[in-house]
C-alpha cells in the first residue's frame, strides 16, 4: 500500500509547530523535529465537518509507533499508538462505524474528520499528568494560536473534546478568547478509558452521534448511523467505562468486595 500524502494544510501546520517547539524550548523539541518527520500534529481531512481535539501527543506512543499494516511510518501512522497497547483501535473503530473514516480501521486515508491536539509538543505521560492545572493552562496558552489557526482553516461544524482533560483545557481557551470557535464544545469519552472495549466504543459512539445530530450532520452517510450499537456480554459488564483517575462520583473510587454466598440451610439429621 502506498504511503499517504498529507494535504498542504498539514505541511503548513508542521512548519508552525516546529517553529513553536523551538520558541517554547520544549524538552523533546529536537527529537520531535529531527526523528519524526511524519508527525504533523494533526490527522484527517483538512475541510472536515467534524473535528476532534485531544490533549497532547504521548512520547511513548510516538517512539513506539509502527504502522499496523507494515511499511515505514508516515502521515497515517499518527494515532496508531504502541503496537502492544493499541487503545487507539477503539477510536478508529468508532470512526469507521459512523462513516467518519472510510475503509478498514488501519487503512491509510479515507478520513472524513479532523483530529488534532491542543498542545503539540510530545511529552512523557507521567510527567505531563504531574503538572499542575496552572502549568497546563500556561502550556495551552503557548499553543492556543496554532489551534485557533487550525479551526479557522478547517472550519468544522462540530468540535469534540476527547476526554475531560482536553475538555477543560479547550473550554479554558475558549473562555479566554484565545480560540475563536464560537460553537458549543462536545465531550466524548477518551479511548483509553477503563472498561471493556465494546462498552467504551458504545459510549464514544453515543456521544458523537448526539453531537452530530445537534449540528445536523450525517458524516459519510454513517454506515451504522442510528443503528443498534454492539453490546458486551452481560457477564462481563462492570458498569460504565471511565477515564483513568476518575470515578462515577468524581471522588474517591468506591471499593467493594464480592457479595457473600448465600448460606445453605443445615441438613436434617
Amino acid at each position: 500500500m502506498s504511503a499517504s500524502v498529507p494535504h498542504d494544510h498539514f505541511e503548513k501546520l508542521r512548519l508552525r509547530i516546529n517553529k513553536r517547539l523551538g520558541e517554547v524550548e520544549a524538552p523533546y523539541a529536537r527529537e520531535q523535529i529531527d526523528r519524526y518527520p511524519w508527525l504533523y500534529g494533526a490527522l484527517g481531512g483538512a475541510s472536515a465537518e467534524v473535528a476532534f481535539v485531544c490533549e497532547n501527543p504521548s512520547m511513548a506512543g510516538v517512539r513506539k509507533a509502527k504502522p499496523p499494516l507494515g511499511g515505514p511510518c508516515d502521515f497515517d501512522t499518527q494515532w496508531t499508538g504502541d503496537p502492544a497497547f493499541r487503545r487507539d483501535k477503539r477510536f478508529r473503530t468508532v470512526l469507521c462505524d459512523l462513516g467518519l473514516k472510510d475503509g478498514g480501521i488501519w487503512e491509510r486515508g479515507g478520513w472524513n474528520c479532523y483530529i488534532t491536539n491542543v498542545i503539540k509538543a510530545m511529552d512523557v505521560v507521567r510527567d505531563f499528568n504531574q503538572r499542575s492545572a496552572k502549568a497546563k493552562a500556561e502550556l495551552a496558552r503557548q499553543w492556543a494560536d496554532i489551534l485557533c489557526w487550525e479551526l479557522s482553516q478547517v472550519d468544522p461544524k462540530v468540535v469534540f473534546c476527547v476526554g475531560r482533560k482536553s475538555e477543560r483545557v479547550v473550554s479554558f481557551l475558549q473562555k479566554e478568547g484565545l480560540i475563536r470557535y464560537e460553537g458549543p464544545l462536545h465531550y466524548v469519552l477518551h479511548y483509553s478509558a477503563r472498561g471493556a472495549s465494546a462498552e467504551v466504543e458504545r459510549e464514544m459512539r453515543r456521544s458523537i452521534e448526539s453531537g452530530c445530530d445537534k449540528a445536523g450532520i450525517r458524516p459519510g452517510g454513517g454506515r451504522r448511523w442510528g443503528g443498534r450499537p454492539r453490546r458486551s456480554s452481560p457477564a462481563r459488564r462492570r458498569g460504565p467505562p471511565r477515564e483513568p483517575g476518575s470515578s462515577p462520583s468524581g471522588g474517591r473510587r468506591e471499593i467493594r468486595g464480592p457479595a457473600a454466598a448465600p448460606r445453605r440451610p443445615p441438613r436434617a439429621p
